[in-house]
């Protein structure tokens, strides 16, 4: 366990010197893996279905602020879905712009979780996000867990549509509508993923030792159970395997992440009482861990400086012998 802790520690000060070059790599990778999904996903304009594509505009998004680089996510779905329906293009970014307008501007790290939930969901790893919500912000995360899942599956209702639609923009526009608002699978996830994260925070608000671990294991438990049992209630069908997969692999995933979140020393509680003018409180106090790297003092030794002193101290043993000879 100390040896992880020291390479904790270690990873830290890296990230620490390294901050705005790290910082760089993942906005790049958030862009690539963003634009790939949204290809794979709506990749209905030919021009921008390409991987230099992606590769250039993730660069793009490193030099734009997050609010800008969230902006230019929306234009590119967009433009792949004006491809198909000018008016259903039209009212999904009337729909991005109402979301960003009265709400992303007002909380822009939000907007992260609203980009980071389809994508993720896309590539089957959505389940660690409710975990992390949980532990890191307080109930308000349902609003953009349902904003992220909302948008996922509305490009997912629109992909389903046109592969198997022939109709006018305006029929297609209203079956979009129509299945989005049906889709039992959208309101499955969307409550499963805000009872896990606000069970999470209600675990981890708890005063009980390693409370963020076991909010961890009980939202893990609670989305593996309510997925089966959403399996066998509605007409969805969800994987089994995947689910229990899936759910695990996130678990791991956002140990890992509390660990190097925030590492606590819950053998060395305190429990502390003390007043003022109007107040007597009780206080629990759990330390940090914090481990010291050890220093290590290498020795370099040099092989000519080795045979110099090695002939230095047999001169000195035969000057010994010599005077000794000489005394006697």
């Amino acid at each position: 366990m100390t040896q992880l802790l020291v390479y904790r520690e270690r990873l830290i000060k890296f990230y620490q010197n390294h901050a705005p070059v790290i910082h760089a790599l993942l906005r790049f990778l958030l862009g690539f893996v963003s634009f790939y999904a949204l290809n794979h996903i709506v990749g209905y304009q030919p021009e921008l279905n390409h991987w230099y594509v992606e590769f250039l505009l993730a660069v793009v998004g490193v030099i734009l602020p997050g609010s800008a680089f969230i902006f230019l996510l929306a234009v590119f779905s967009v433009v792949h879905i004006l491809y198909v329906s000018s008016l259903l293009a039209f009212v999904v970014g009337m729909l991005y712009a109402i979301l960003y307008c009265s709400y992303i501007k007002f909380v822009p790290r939000h907007g992260y979780v609203i980009v980071a939930l389809p994508i993720l969901l896309y590539l089957h790893l959505g389940y660690a996000v409710p975990i992390c919500l949980g532990l890191t912000m307080t109930p308000l995360a349902v609003i953009p867990i349902a904003c992220g899942v909302g948008v996922y599956y509305l490009l997912q209702t629109i992909t389903s549509v046109v592969s198997t639609s022939n109709d006018t923009s305006i029929s297609l526009y209203q079956l979009v509508l129509q299945r989005f608002l049906k889709n039992e699978e959208m309101y499955v996830v969307f409550f499963v993923f805000a009872t896990v994260a606000i069970l999470v925070y209600l675990v981890r608000k708890r005063e009980s030792d390693y409370a963020f671990e076991w909010s961890i294991i009980a939202g893990t438990a609670c989305s593996i159970v309510l997925f089966l049992v959403a399996n066998y209630a509605f007409t969805i069908r969800i994987g089994v395997i995947a689910v229990i997969l899936g759910n695990l692999a996130s678990m791991l995933a956002v140990q890992v992440y509390q660990f190097f979140r925030l590492a606590l020393n819950y053998a060395s509680v305190e429990n502390l009482q003390f007043e003022d003018e109007e107040y007597y409180y009780y206080v629990r106090a759990v330390p940090k861990i914090s481990v010291a790297e050890p220093d290590k003092s290498v020795k370099k030794f040099s092989v000519r400086r080795f045979a110099e002193n090695s002939a230095r101290a047999e001169r000195r043993k035969q000057e010994d012998r010599n005077q000794e000879i000489s005394t006697d």
